[in-house]
Protein backbone atom coordinates (compact mmCIF):
# COMPACT_ATOMS: atom_id res chain seq x y z
CA UNK A 1 0.00 0.00 0.00
CA UNK A 2 0.91 3.28 -0.73
CA UNK A 3 1.43 6.24 1.46
CA UNK A 4 -1.38 8.21 0.15
CA UNK A 5 -3.14 4.95 -0.05
CA UNK A 6 -2.46 5.02 3.59
CA UNK A 7 -2.94 8.18 4.36
CA UNK A 8 -6.41 8.02 2.53
CA UNK A 9 -6.82 4.64 4.95
CA UNK A 10 -6.34 6.56 7.95
CA UNK A 11 -8.58 9.46 7.43
CA UNK A 12 -11.30 7.50 6.57
CA UNK A 13 -10.37 6.07 10.29
CA UNK A 14 -10.79 9.33 12.07
CA UNK A 15 -13.82 10.04 10.01
CA UNK A 16 -15.15 7.23 11.48
CA UNK A 17 -14.28 7.76 15.02
CA UNK A 18 -15.31 11.06 14.67
CA UNK A 19 -18.75 10.36 13.68
CA UNK A 20 -19.93 6.88 14.88
CA UNK A 21 -19.68 6.33 18.44
CA UNK A 22 -19.35 2.64 18.41
CA UNK A 23 -15.79 2.97 16.48
CA UNK A 24 -14.70 6.18 18.41
CA UNK A 25 -15.39 3.65 21.73
CA UNK A 26 -13.14 1.21 20.00
CA UNK A 27 -10.16 3.70 19.36
CA UNK A 28 -10.19 4.38 22.70
CA UNK A 29 -10.55 0.81 24.45
CA UNK A 30 -6.81 0.78 22.53
CA UNK A 31 -5.47 3.85 23.91
CA UNK A 32 -6.23 2.80 27.54
CA UNK A 33 -4.72 -0.76 27.04
CA UNK A 34 -1.56 0.97 25.41
CA UNK A 35 -2.58 0.74 21.16
CA UNK A 36 -3.82 -3.40 21.84
CA UNK A 37 -7.20 -2.40 19.38
CA UNK A 38 -6.83 -6.17 18.61
CA UNK A 39 -7.89 -7.28 21.86
CA UNK A 40 -11.47 -5.40 21.91
CA UNK A 41 -14.39 -7.69 20.86
CA UNK A 42 -16.68 -5.69 18.88
CA UNK A 43 -19.36 -7.82 20.59
CA UNK A 44 -23.04 -6.62 19.55
CA UNK A 45 -24.10 -5.98 23.50
CA UNK A 46 -21.43 -2.65 22.64
CA UNK A 47 -23.33 -1.90 19.69
CA UNK A 48 -26.24 -1.56 21.44
CA UNK A 49 -25.07 0.79 24.54
CA UNK A 50 -23.87 2.98 21.96
CA UNK A 51 -26.81 2.86 19.66
CA UNK A 52 -29.14 4.10 22.50
CA UNK A 53 -25.90 6.39 23.60
CA UNK A 54 -26.63 8.21 20.43
CA UNK A 55 -30.32 8.40 20.69
CA UNK A 56 -29.72 10.27 23.74
CA UNK A 57 -27.25 12.77 22.28
CA UNK A 58 -29.35 13.09 19.30
CA UNK A 59 -31.98 14.77 21.36
CA UNK A 60 -34.18 11.20 20.12
CA UNK A 61 -34.47 9.93 24.11
CA UNK A 62 -33.42 11.93 27.22
CA UNK A 63 -33.57 9.10 29.99
CA UNK A 64 -31.61 5.96 29.50
CA UNK A 65 -31.10 2.99 31.87
CA UNK A 66 -29.07 0.64 30.87
CA UNK A 67 -28.54 -2.98 33.24
CA UNK A 68 -25.39 -5.51 32.44
CA UNK A 69 -23.13 -7.60 33.63
CA UNK A 70 -19.64 -6.65 35.44
CA UNK A 71 -16.48 -6.70 32.86
CA UNK A 72 -18.80 -5.65 29.99
CA UNK A 73 -17.08 -2.55 29.09
CA UNK A 74 -19.92 -0.13 30.57
CA UNK A 75 -17.55 2.05 32.54
CA UNK A 76 -15.20 2.53 29.42
CA UNK A 77 -18.14 3.21 27.14
CA UNK A 78 -20.33 5.11 29.53
CA UNK A 79 -18.11 7.10 31.85
CA UNK A 80 -15.24 7.38 29.74
CA UNK A 81 -15.48 7.01 26.13
CA UNK A 82 -19.44 8.70 25.85
CA UNK A 83 -18.30 11.77 27.95
CA UNK A 84 -15.15 12.60 25.56
CA UNK A 85 -17.39 12.27 22.59
CA UNK A 86 -19.95 14.64 23.89
CA UNK A 87 -17.39 16.96 24.77
CA UNK A 88 -15.42 16.31 21.38
CA UNK A 89 -18.55 16.83 19.66
CA UNK A 90 -19.74 20.21 22.04
CA UNK A 91 -16.75 21.43 24.11
CA UNK A 92 -19.70 23.76 26.08
CA UNK A 93 -21.61 20.31 27.18
CA UNK A 94 -21.63 20.48 30.90
CA UNK A 95 -21.59 16.93 32.54
CA UNK A 96 -21.45 15.51 35.87
CA UNK A 97 -20.57 11.88 36.69
CA UNK A 98 -21.54 10.52 40.21
CA UNK A 99 -20.20 6.85 40.74
CA UNK A 100 -20.18 5.14 44.05
CA UNK A 101 -17.15 5.95 45.35
CA UNK A 102 -14.54 9.12 44.60
CA UNK A 103 -12.09 6.89 44.19
CA UNK A 104 -14.03 5.50 40.96
CA UNK A 105 -15.36 8.59 39.81
CA UNK A 106 -11.53 10.33 39.83
CA UNK A 107 -10.61 6.94 37.87
CA UNK A 108 -12.55 7.31 35.51
CA UNK A 109 -12.27 11.00 34.98
CA UNK A 110 -8.27 10.56 34.41
CA UNK A 111 -8.97 7.52 31.49
CA UNK A 112 -11.51 10.73 30.01
CA UNK A 113 -8.38 13.39 30.06
CA UNK A 114 -5.77 10.86 28.85
CA UNK A 115 -8.10 10.22 25.85
CA UNK A 116 -9.23 14.07 25.48
CA UNK A 117 -5.65 14.81 25.61
CA UNK A 118 -4.34 12.30 22.74
CA UNK A 119 -2.94 13.53 19.36
CA UNK A 120 -5.87 11.47 17.30
CA UNK A 121 -8.46 12.76 19.65
CA UNK A 122 -7.30 16.55 18.84
CA UNK A 123 -7.22 15.93 14.94
CA UNK A 124 -10.53 14.40 14.71
CA UNK A 125 -12.46 17.47 17.13
CA UNK A 126 -10.18 20.21 16.49
CA UNK A 127 -12.22 22.71 18.32
CA UNK A 128 -11.98 20.44 21.82
CA UNK A 129 -9.10 21.74 24.00
CA UNK A 130 -8.63 21.28 27.61
CA UNK A 131 -8.29 24.46 29.60
CA UNK A 132 -4.87 25.68 31.56
CA UNK A 133 -6.66 26.35 34.65
CA UNK A 134 -9.53 24.80 36.34
CA UNK A 135 -8.46 21.13 35.87
CA UNK A 136 -8.44 19.67 39.06
CA UNK A 137 -8.42 15.63 39.90
CA UNK A 138 -12.57 15.90 40.13
CA UNK A 139 -12.67 18.43 37.15
CA UNK A 140 -11.96 18.04 33.25
CA UNK A 141 -12.62 21.69 31.97
CA UNK A 142 -12.57 22.47 28.15
CA UNK A 143 -11.50 26.28 26.76
CA UNK A 144 -14.95 26.22 25.42
CA UNK A 145 -16.41 26.32 28.99
CA UNK A 146 -17.76 22.78 28.97
CA UNK A 147 -16.97 20.44 32.18
CA UNK A 148 -16.64 16.55 32.97
CA UNK A 149 -17.21 16.77 37.06
CA UNK A 150 -16.78 13.51 39.33
CA UNK A 151 -18.87 13.32 41.68
CA UNK A 152 -20.20 10.57 44.46
CA UNK A 153 -22.65 10.08 47.12
CA UNK A 154 -22.29 13.10 49.59
CA UNK A 155 -20.28 15.07 47.07
CA UNK A 156 -20.82 18.98 46.94
CA UNK A 157 -22.15 20.17 43.56
CA UNK A 158 -22.90 23.41 44.37
CA UNK A 159 -22.40 25.75 41.78
CA UNK A 160 -22.03 23.18 39.00
CA UNK A 161 -24.75 23.34 36.33
CA UNK A 162 -25.09 20.14 34.03
CA UNK A 163 -26.29 19.95 30.30
CA UNK A 164 -26.06 15.57 31.23
CA UNK A 165 -26.17 13.48 34.74
CA UNK A 166 -24.11 10.19 33.88
CA UNK A 167 -24.52 7.61 37.03
CA UNK A 168 -21.80 5.12 36.58
CA UNK A 169 -22.68 2.35 39.59
CA UNK A 170 -23.89 5.03 42.33
CA UNK A 171 -24.35 1.71 44.79
CA UNK A 172 -21.75 -0.70 45.90
CA UNK A 173 -22.78 -3.98 46.02
CA UNK A 174 -22.41 -4.54 49.77
CA UNK A 175 -24.94 -1.75 50.69
CA UNK A 176 -27.58 -3.55 48.79
CA UNK A 177 -29.07 -4.92 52.05
CA UNK A 178 -28.95 -1.39 53.70
CA UNK A 179 -31.98 0.34 53.85
CA UNK A 180 -29.98 4.30 54.99
CA UNK A 181 -28.07 3.15 52.23
CA UNK A 182 -30.51 3.03 49.34
CA UNK A 183 -32.28 6.01 50.59
CA UNK A 184 -29.45 7.83 50.27
CA UNK A 185 -28.53 6.96 47.05
CA UNK A 186 -31.98 7.94 46.16
CA UNK A 187 -32.18 11.09 47.76
CA UNK A 188 -28.61 12.02 46.20
CA UNK A 189 -30.39 11.65 42.84
CA UNK A 190 -33.43 13.52 43.43
CA UNK A 191 -32.16 15.94 45.81
CA UNK A 192 -28.27 16.70 44.17
CA UNK A 193 -28.30 15.38 40.52
CA UNK A 194 -31.42 16.01 39.04
CA UNK A 195 -31.62 19.68 40.29
CA UNK A 196 -28.54 20.92 38.40
CA UNK A 197 -30.00 20.96 35.14
CA UNK A 198 -29.31 24.04 33.40
CA UNK A 199 -32.06 23.62 31.14
CA UNK A 200 -34.30 21.18 32.63
CA UNK A 201 -36.28 20.45 29.56
CA UNK A 202 -33.53 19.68 27.80
CA UNK A 203 -31.26 17.93 30.78
CA UNK A 204 -30.09 14.03 29.74
CA UNK A 205 -30.15 11.34 32.36
CA UNK A 206 -27.95 7.81 31.59
CA UNK A 207 -27.82 5.65 33.91
CA UNK A 208 -25.56 2.36 34.06
CA UNK A 209 -25.42 -0.34 36.47
CA UNK A 210 -25.59 -4.12 37.87
CA UNK A 211 -28.94 -4.85 39.34
CA UNK A 212 -28.19 -4.93 43.23
CA UNK A 213 -31.89 -4.70 45.07
CA UNK A 214 -35.47 -4.09 43.51
CA UNK A 215 -35.01 -0.40 44.81
CA UNK A 216 -31.45 0.32 43.66
CA UNK A 217 -31.02 3.54 41.83
CA UNK A 218 -32.21 1.52 38.44
CA UNK A 219 -35.32 0.15 40.18
CA UNK A 220 -36.15 3.06 41.85
CA UNK A 221 -35.60 5.69 38.59
CA UNK A 222 -37.71 2.55 36.59
CA UNK A 223 -40.95 3.06 38.86
CA UNK A 224 -41.12 6.51 37.29
CA UNK A 225 -41.99 4.84 33.83
CA UNK A 226 -40.14 7.71 32.04
CA UNK A 227 -36.73 5.49 31.25
CA UNK A 228 -35.55 3.38 28.30
CA UNK A 229 -34.65 0.38 29.57
CA UNK A 230 -31.32 -1.75 27.92
CA UNK A 231 -31.68 -4.51 29.99
CA UNK A 232 -28.96 -7.18 28.98
CA UNK A 233 -28.47 -10.26 31.68
CA UNK A 234 -25.67 -12.72 31.21
CA UNK A 235 -28.12 -15.24 30.00
CA UNK A 236 -31.04 -14.83 28.06
CA UNK A 237 -33.94 -15.46 30.10
CA UNK A 238 -36.98 -14.66 27.34
CA UNK A 239 -36.79 -14.20 23.83
CA UNK A 240 -35.67 -10.56 22.71
CA UNK A 241 -34.94 -8.71 20.09
CA UNK A 242 -32.84 -5.70 20.35
CA UNK A 243 -31.75 -2.81 18.32
CA UNK A 244 -28.37 -2.19 17.61
CA UNK A 245 -28.21 0.34 15.40
CA UNK A 246 -30.52 1.95 12.90
CA UNK A 247 -32.53 -1.06 11.64
CA UNK A 248 -30.23 -3.30 12.95
CA UNK A 249 -31.46 -5.80 15.13
CA UNK A 250 -30.21 -8.85 17.61
CA UNK A 251 -32.34 -11.74 18.17
CA UNK A 252 -31.73 -13.26 21.75
CA UNK A 253 -33.51 -16.72 22.60
CA UNK A 254 -33.60 -18.48 25.75
CA UNK A 255 -30.30 -18.96 27.17
CA UNK A 256 -28.41 -17.29 25.37
CA UNK A 257 -25.55 -15.73 26.67
CA UNK A 258 -24.30 -12.48 26.16
CA UNK A 259 -20.71 -11.85 25.78
CA UNK A 260 -19.69 -15.94 25.63
CA UNK A 261 -15.41 -14.58 25.09
CA UNK A 262 -15.41 -13.03 28.80
CA UNK A 263 -18.37 -14.93 30.38
CA UNK A 264 -18.92 -18.45 29.28
CA UNK A 265 -21.09 -21.04 30.79
CA UNK A 266 -18.42 -22.49 32.24
CA UNK A 267 -17.39 -19.14 34.39
CA UNK A 268 -21.02 -18.12 34.53
CA UNK A 269 -21.62 -21.54 36.82
CA UNK A 270 -18.73 -21.30 38.73
CA UNK A 271 -19.69 -17.59 39.17
CA UNK A 272 -23.56 -18.65 40.43
CA UNK A 273 -22.00 -21.42 42.48
CA UNK A 274 -19.31 -18.78 44.35
CA UNK A 275 -21.72 -15.91 44.65
CA UNK A 276 -24.50 -17.83 45.35
CA UNK A 277 -27.79 -17.47 43.25
CA UNK A 278 -29.38 -14.42 44.78
CA UNK A 279 -26.18 -12.22 44.09
CA UNK A 280 -25.85 -13.96 40.81
CA UNK A 281 -29.34 -13.13 39.96
CA UNK A 282 -28.93 -9.89 40.74
CA UNK A 283 -25.22 -8.62 39.52
CA UNK A 284 -25.29 -11.19 36.26
CA UNK A 285 -29.25 -11.53 35.06
CA UNK A 286 -30.27 -8.22 36.33
CA UNK A 287 -33.11 -9.66 38.19
CA UNK A 288 -33.00 -9.06 42.02
CA UNK A 289 -36.15 -11.54 42.70
CA UNK A 290 -35.55 -13.79 40.80
CA UNK A 291 -37.14 -17.02 42.98
CA UNK A 292 -34.14 -19.15 43.08
CA UNK A 293 -32.61 -16.64 45.43
CA UNK A 294 -34.85 -16.78 47.77
CA UNK A 295 -34.07 -19.59 50.80
CA UNK A 296 -37.22 -19.97 51.09
CA UNK A 297 -39.00 -22.85 48.48
CA UNK A 298 -42.56 -21.78 47.79
CA UNK A 299 -43.58 -25.80 47.09
CA UNK A 300 -42.51 -26.00 51.26
CA UNK A 301 -45.24 -24.61 51.54
CA UNK A 302 -49.17 -26.43 52.32
CA UNK A 303 -52.47 -25.81 51.49
CA UNK A 304 -55.71 -25.51 52.50
CA UNK A 305 -59.38 -25.22 50.54
CA UNK A 306 -61.14 -22.97 53.00
CA UNK A 307 -60.77 -21.11 56.26
CA UNK A 308 -62.62 -23.32 59.11
CA UNK A 309 -64.64 -21.88 61.83
CA UNK A 310 -63.21 -20.10 64.47
CA UNK A 311 -63.46 -22.94 67.49
CA UNK A 312 -61.22 -25.48 65.21
CA UNK A 313 -58.18 -23.56 65.79
CA UNK A 314 -56.87 -24.35 68.99
CA UNK A 315 -55.45 -21.03 68.76
CA UNK A 316 -55.75 -18.01 66.55
CA UNK A 317 -52.77 -15.50 66.68
CA UNK A 318 -52.14 -11.95 65.16
CA UNK A 319 -48.86 -10.81 64.31
CA UNK A 320 -48.27 -6.91 63.59
CA UNK A 321 -45.21 -5.16 61.63
CA UNK A 322 -46.27 -1.27 61.95
CA UNK A 323 -45.36 1.48 59.94
CA UNK A 324 -44.92 5.06 60.97
CA UNK A 325 -46.88 7.00 58.44
CA UNK A 326 -49.78 7.53 56.15
CA UNK A 327 -46.75 8.65 53.84
CA UNK A 328 -46.26 7.02 50.40
CA UNK A 329 -42.62 6.50 51.21
CA UNK A 330 -43.41 5.13 54.59
CA UNK A 331 -43.36 1.54 55.66
CA UNK A 332 -46.77 -0.84 55.48
CA UNK A 333 -48.12 -1.62 58.31
CA UNK A 334 -49.18 -5.40 58.30
CA UNK A 335 -51.02 -7.90 60.24
CA UNK A 336 -50.75 -11.48 59.62
CA UNK A 337 -53.67 -13.49 60.99
CA UNK A 338 -52.74 -17.01 62.01
CA UNK A 339 -54.61 -20.33 62.92
CA UNK A 340 -52.77 -23.32 64.87
CA UNK A 341 -54.15 -26.94 65.00
CA UNK A 342 -52.48 -30.36 65.28
CA UNK A 343 -48.80 -28.58 64.88
CA UNK A 344 -49.19 -26.77 61.73
CA UNK A 345 -50.13 -22.91 61.40
CA UNK A 346 -52.60 -21.75 59.05
CA UNK A 347 -52.19 -18.09 57.19
CA UNK A 348 -55.55 -17.02 57.51
CA UNK A 349 -55.65 -13.32 56.54
CA UNK A 350 -53.00 -10.11 55.44
CA UNK A 351 -54.27 -6.72 56.03
CA UNK A 352 -51.77 -4.60 54.76
CA UNK A 353 -51.68 -0.57 54.28
CA UNK A 354 -49.99 2.93 55.22
CA UNK A 355 -52.14 4.61 57.73
CA UNK A 356 -51.14 7.20 60.37
CA UNK A 357 -51.67 6.25 64.25
CA UNK A 358 -55.09 7.11 65.15
CA UNK A 359 -56.22 4.62 61.85
CA UNK A 360 -53.33 2.21 63.02
CA UNK A 361 -55.05 1.78 66.58
CA UNK A 362 -58.82 1.53 64.81
CA UNK A 363 -57.60 -0.85 62.59
CA UNK A 364 -55.96 -2.97 65.05
CA UNK A 365 -58.79 -3.26 66.97
CA UNK A 366 -60.86 -4.16 64.51
CA UNK A 367 -59.32 -6.81 63.24
CA UNK A 368 -59.16 -7.96 66.93
CA UNK A 369 -63.15 -7.63 66.72
CA UNK A 370 -62.82 -9.83 63.64
CA UNK A 371 -60.71 -12.65 64.31
CA UNK A 372 -60.96 -12.60 68.00
CA UNK A 373 -57.37 -14.19 68.64
CA UNK A 374 -55.74 -15.72 71.77
CA UNK A 375 -51.90 -13.91 70.84
CA UNK A 376 -51.65 -10.05 69.33
CA UNK A 377 -47.87 -9.94 69.11
CA UNK A 378 -46.39 -6.21 68.40
CA UNK A 379 -43.07 -5.30 67.36
CA UNK A 380 -41.87 -2.75 70.24
CA UNK A 381 -40.33 -0.22 67.56
CA UNK A 382 -41.41 2.48 65.65
CA UNK A 383 -45.35 2.90 66.10
CA UNK A 384 -46.06 -0.51 67.54
CA UNK A 385 -44.27 0.44 70.88
CA UNK A 386 -47.01 3.22 71.63
CA UNK A 387 -49.69 0.93 70.38
CA UNK A 388 -48.59 -1.79 72.24
CA UNK A 389 -48.54 0.55 75.31
CA UNK A 390 -52.36 1.78 74.71
CA UNK A 391 -53.94 -2.05 74.11
CA UNK A 392 -51.57 -4.30 76.83
CA UNK A 393 -54.43 -3.38 79.85
CA UNK A 394 -56.37 -5.97 77.35
CA UNK A 395 -58.79 -8.16 80.67
CA UNK A 396 -57.55 -10.75 78.12
CA UNK A 397 -53.75 -10.36 78.20
CA UNK A 398 -53.60 -11.12 74.88
CA UNK A 399 -51.55 -8.07 73.60
CA UNK A 400 -47.48 -9.67 73.82
CA UNK A 401 -44.65 -7.00 73.11
CA UNK A 402 -41.88 -8.55 70.73
CA UNK A 403 -37.98 -7.24 70.92
CA UNK A 404 -36.23 -8.47 68.35
CA UNK A 405 -32.74 -9.17 69.50
CA UNK A 406 -31.39 -10.78 65.52
CA UNK A 407 -31.47 -8.55 62.36
CA UNK A 408 -33.92 -9.65 59.98
CA UNK A 409 -32.22 -12.14 57.57
CA UNK A 410 -31.28 -14.18 60.64
CA UNK A 411 -34.95 -14.12 61.99
CA UNK A 412 -36.01 -15.26 58.17
CA UNK A 413 -33.78 -18.00 57.99
CA UNK A 414 -34.74 -19.14 61.29
CA UNK A 415 -38.28 -18.92 60.41
CA UNK A 416 -38.00 -20.90 56.77
CA UNK A 417 -37.32 -24.03 59.50
CA UNK A 418 -41.05 -24.84 59.94
CA UNK A 419 -41.96 -24.12 56.28
CA UNK A 420 -39.78 -26.47 55.43
CA UNK A 421 -40.74 -29.02 57.55
CA UNK A 422 -44.14 -28.92 56.27
CA UNK A 423 -45.84 -26.82 59.25
CA UNK A 424 -47.34 -24.10 57.55
CA UNK A 425 -50.01 -23.85 55.26
CA UNK A 426 -51.58 -21.33 52.62
CA UNK A 427 -54.82 -20.85 51.08
CA UNK A 428 -55.21 -22.33 47.95
CA UNK A 429 -56.61 -19.01 46.49
CA UNK A 430 -56.38 -15.00 48.40
CA UNK A 431 -56.39 -12.05 46.90
CA UNK A 432 -53.59 -11.33 49.22
CA UNK A 433 -51.41 -14.05 48.25
CA UNK A 434 -49.26 -13.46 44.88
CA UNK A 435 -48.09 -10.33 47.05
CA UNK A 436 -47.20 -11.87 49.77
CA UNK A 437 -45.36 -14.59 47.53
CA UNK A 438 -43.60 -11.61 45.36
CA UNK A 439 -42.24 -9.61 48.81
CA UNK A 440 -40.75 -13.42 50.30
CA UNK A 441 -39.08 -14.89 47.45
CA UNK A 442 -37.61 -11.36 46.89
CA UNK A 443 -36.17 -10.86 50.61
CA UNK A 444 -33.79 -9.49 51.06
CA UNK A 445 -33.58 -7.51 47.82
CA UNK A 446 -36.93 -6.54 47.42
CA UNK A 447 -38.89 -2.97 47.68
CA UNK A 448 -40.22 -4.10 50.75
CA UNK A 449 -40.42 -6.53 53.63
CA UNK A 450 -43.05 -6.03 55.76
CA UNK A 451 -44.79 -8.64 55.43
CA UNK A 452 -41.66 -10.64 55.69
CA UNK A 453 -41.36 -8.97 58.99
CA UNK A 454 -44.77 -10.43 60.30
CA UNK A 455 -44.24 -13.29 58.81
CA UNK A 456 -40.85 -14.43 60.26
CA UNK A 457 -42.08 -12.90 63.82
CA UNK A 458 -44.97 -15.28 64.28
CA UNK A 459 -43.02 -18.30 63.39
CA UNK A 460 -40.27 -17.48 65.08
CA UNK A 461 -42.49 -16.40 68.55
CA UNK A 462 -44.03 -19.91 67.75
CA UNK A 463 -40.41 -21.50 68.74
CA UNK A 464 -40.53 -19.98 72.36
CA UNK A 465 -42.20 -19.87 75.67
CA UNK A 466 -44.64 -17.50 74.67
CA UNK A 467 -46.38 -19.92 72.30
CA UNK A 468 -46.31 -22.83 75.07
CA UNK A 469 -47.91 -20.35 77.37
CA UNK A 470 -50.36 -19.63 74.87
CA UNK A 471 -51.16 -23.40 73.94
CA UNK A 472 -52.08 -23.80 77.96
CA UNK A 473 -50.82 -26.57 80.24
CA UNK A 474 -52.71 -29.75 78.98
CA UNK A 475 -51.89 -28.98 75.41
CA UNK A 476 -50.23 -31.70 73.75
CA UNK A 477 -47.16 -30.28 72.92
CA UNK A 478 -46.67 -29.22 76.36
CA UNK A 479 -47.01 -32.56 77.87
CA UNK A 480 -44.11 -34.03 75.40
CA UNK A 481 -41.96 -30.91 76.55
CA UNK A 482 -42.90 -31.65 80.50
CA UNK A 483 -42.21 -35.63 79.86
CA UNK A 484 -39.08 -34.76 77.43
CA UNK A 485 -37.48 -32.40 80.80
CA UNK A 486 -38.04 -35.10 82.66
CA UNK A 487 -36.52 -37.72 80.42
CA UNK A 488 -33.81 -35.42 80.51
CA UNK A 489 -33.09 -34.85 84.28
CA UNK A 490 -33.54 -38.03 85.62
CA UNK A 491 -30.59 -39.68 87.50
CA UNK A 492 -28.99 -42.32 85.15
CA UNK A 493 -28.61 -45.40 87.32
Amino acid sequence: MTKPDLAIVRQAALDLYQKEFFSFVWRVYGTLHGGADRTFDPAWHVRAMCYELENVRNGENKRLIINIPPRCLKSITVAVAYVAFLLGHNPRNKIIVASYGLDLARKHGEDCRRIMASAWYQEIFPATRLAKKGNTIDEIRTTMGGSRKAVSIGSSVTGHGADYIIIDDLLKAGDAGSEAELIKAQEFIDGTLLSRFDNPAEGRVVLIAQRLHEMDPPGYLLERGTYRHLNLPAIAEDREVIEIGRDQFVTRNPGDLLCPKRLDQKTLDNKRREMGAAIFNCQYQQNPIAPDGSPLRWEWFGTYEKIQDRSWYQLVVQSWDTGMSADPRSDFSVCTTWGFRERSWYLLDIWRGQVDYPELKAKTLALVHDWDPDRVLIEDAASGRPLFHELFHDERRRYERIRPDKDKETRFQSACGPVEEGLVKLPEDAPWLPLFKRELQSFPRGRNDDQVDSFSQLLNWSKGAGFNRALGRRHEINVERRERLRRRDRPRR
